[in-house]
């Protein structure tokens, strides 16, 4: 009878050791799921509220240039840059109109300048 009296502790305690780590388990799986369901409601209401972006500038009319040997581009923004203008926001200005991963031109290339 002590054995058995023994045995019954130990394999309750371990029973329960065993509850408890399932009961840890569980309470972490809730705590995920509820902040995945706030990341969740978060994104959806995002996208509910979001808003258009508005700029102030309009739409930039442009023309088309055909570069002419010794044309670099520093040069052909100085001489389309308005008196008291930054010639580099020019260059930048064309760089993004036409997709230009440098500043390097080539002779007989069609550039998208704006039209001032």
């Amino acid at each position: 009878m002590t054995g058995s009296m023994v045995m019954a502790p130990a394999r309750s305690a371990r029973v329960a050791m065993q509850h408890a780590g399932t009961f840890h388990r569980n309470v972490r799986g809730k705590i995920i799921a509820v902040m995945v369901a706030l990341a969740l409601a978060w994104c959806g209401f995002g996208a509910l509220t979001a808003q258009r972006a508005q700029s102030d500038t309009g739409a930039t009319q442009v023309t088309s240039y055909i570069v002419r040997p010794g044309d670099t581009l520093w040069s052909y923004a100085s001489a389309i840059t308005p008196a008291g203008h930054d010639v580099s926001e020019t260059v930048d200005e064309l760089i993004a109109l036409n997709n230009l991963e440098s500043g390097s031109l080539q002779a007989g290339q069609r550039i998208i300048v704006p039209v001032e």
